[in-house]
């Protein structure tokens, strides 16, 4: 599926903080998104602490899956887009990285590539090496 799609880098920026909210148009369409971190941190790591919400899906698994310690959390995306009667939501869910998946809402298909978090960026600004890469691609014209 992803070979046939030509996926956009979404605009966001992972210094403004999370959550965050913006419009981006996908073709001849605007889409808004909403980008959230789910997240059970310690409350008082340095704010440069990274934390990787991608690790569970890409790492190596063990042999004892109960050896492996889960992600603090995920990233999660909610997306509207036009409908008959005004915005609908096309899309909210967890997204999750792995290599061959592609999410699916709507007209849209959506692949979350990397999320490492600063905590300094939970609620907050600043430049503290947050990464958050998600490609956006039409799924039909």
């Amino acid at each position: 599926m992803t070979a046939e799609l030509l996926f956009q880098r979404l605009p966001v920026e992972p210094d403004a903080g999370l959550p965050q909210v913006f419009r981006c148009p996908v073709g001849e369409t605007a889409y808004d998104f909403a980008l959230y971190a789910n997240f059970d941190g310690g409350a008082d790591d340095p704010p440069e602490t990274l934390y990787d919400l991608a690790a569970y899906a890409v790492a190596p698994r063990p042999k004892d899956p109960a050896s492996r310690p889960p992600p603090p959390g995920h990233l999660v995306l909610r997306v509207a887009g036009p409908g008959p009667d005004g915005p609908r939501v096309l899309f909210l869910r967890k997204l999750v990285a792995e290599p061959d998946l592609v999410h699916v809402a709507g007209p849209l298909a959506i692949r979350l590539v990397e999320a490492t978090v600063a905590r300094g960026n939970l609620n907050g600004l600043g430049h503290y090496g947050s990464r958050i890469v998600i490609g956006v691609a039409r799924r039909w014209a």
